[in-house]
């Protein structure tokens, strides 16, 4: 009876600790961040006559980095910007390039050019969670990602005494009850043994723990977007489009819809066959980007496809994943941007905008036959 209680107990303990990451000593707060990067400048120099070489690594921001966290950070968000160009010449305003998101055993990243979601698992969790007894010993999540790292001295950064650790002969870190304040990664020779240089750098400017941070932070909309595209499989596309129309907008030859980056869409093939696509990109050169998926009859996944090209006034076979070079009976939509973004369905195939993926007003122009 004992030894069932201690099972139950520990059982328990992991249940909780499943949850209960808390890597820092600080509840919540925000700290933003310059990323350094540095460039080599050669050169000569003449001293009282005698002419040298000279070789010097000169650092430049080449990002800004606002990272947000809640709860001793169970859950955390960031923001890369880029700052400037390869070299450092500086741009005329930052550019928001990506977005992270940590929770339970999830690393979600958003990559603004490619406007693509990914899934990666949390290895620091999961690892602290496999040993979760020596990290609620030691304390410190870098200790035990960095087994036998011990702190070499201290620091003061933004006012506070932070610890250092010598990682490896690469990487430097900084911290503060258990936050990175600074972290420094150097060249090595081949042997990695001798440090050569430094590569990269990322540095606190600004730290606030009293900040009170919008939880809407911790839900993006590039999340929650991914989570209803995923959740639409056969069967719930067909349940859409037989009993919930008013939550659709039927696409139209005669009147198409002005389309949108990130609008998701339910069709019916030529060949009877239910799916969905998302647009992921309109270029400058008229090029549609998508991803799709389409299922069989018994709801497994017949075709998809993460990122999909097609150039302006391209006739698509979703069927087969290509692009027909004339009508014909298997063409299931025209993708054309004259005037107005638009999808034409074509074989009286049903094309179908989910409303609930778009946030802003719909837009419905007059269609003119080319």
């Amino acid at each position: 009876m004992k030894r069932i209680i201690q099972l139950f107990l520990l059982v328990i303990t992991v249940s909780i600790f499943a949850q209960d990451f808390k890597p820092y000593k600080v509840k919540s707060g925000k700290i933003t961040y310059e990323k350094l990067k540095y460039s080599t400048h050669s050169g000569f120099s003449t001293v009282n006559g005698v002419t040298t070489s000279y070789s010097k690594q000169v650092p430049y921001v080449a990002e800004q980095v606002i990272y947000y966290w809640k709860e001793y950070g169970d859950i955390a968000f960031e923001e890369t910007y880029k700052i400037s160009k390869f070299g450092g010449e500086l741009l005329k305003e930052k550019v928001k390039t990506s977005e992270r998101l940590w929770v339970k055993e999830h690393r979600y990243y958003f990559d603004f050019q490619k406007n693509k979601m990914y899934d990666d698992p949390f290895h620091l969790r999961i690892k602290c969670r496999e040993n979760f007894q020596y990290y609620q010993i030691v304390g410190s999540w870098i200790k035990l990602q960095y087994m036998g790292v011990e702190v070499a001295g201290t620091k003061s950064i933004l006012g506070r005494e932070a610890l250092y650790y010598k990682i490896d002969n690469s990487t430097d870190l900084y911290t503060w009850n258990n936050l990175v304040l600074k972290s420094e990664n150097y060249y090595t020779n081949r042997e990695g043994n001798k440090r050569k240089g430094l590569e990269r750098a990322k540095i606190a400017i600004e730290i606030d723990t009293i900040l009170k941070i919008n939880d809407r932070l911790f839900n993006p909309n590039w999340l929650k977007r991914e989570k209803l595209y995923k959740s639409l499989n056969g069967n719930k596309i067909g349940e859409l489009i037989d009993a919930t129309p008013n939550l659709l907008i039927q696409v139209a030859e005669m009147n198409p819809l002005e389309i949108q980056k990130n609008d998701i869409f339910l069709f019916v093939t030529t060949s009877l066959r239910l799916g969905k696509l998302q647009v992921l990109n309109i270029d400058d050169k008229n090029r549609l980007t998508i991803k799709f998926e389409w299922y069989y009859s018994n709801n497994s996944i017949g075709r998809n496809r993460d990122s999909f090209r097609i150039k302006n006034n391209s006739l698509v076979n979703i069927d087969n994943v290509i692009i027909e070079n004339k009508p014909s009976e298997k063409v299931d939509f025209k993708w054309q941007n004259l005037g107005f973004p638009t999808i034409i369905p074509k074989n009286n195939i049903g094309i179908y905008l989910l409303k609930s993926s778009r946030t802003n007003t719909l837009k419905l122009k007059p269609y003119a036959r080319n």
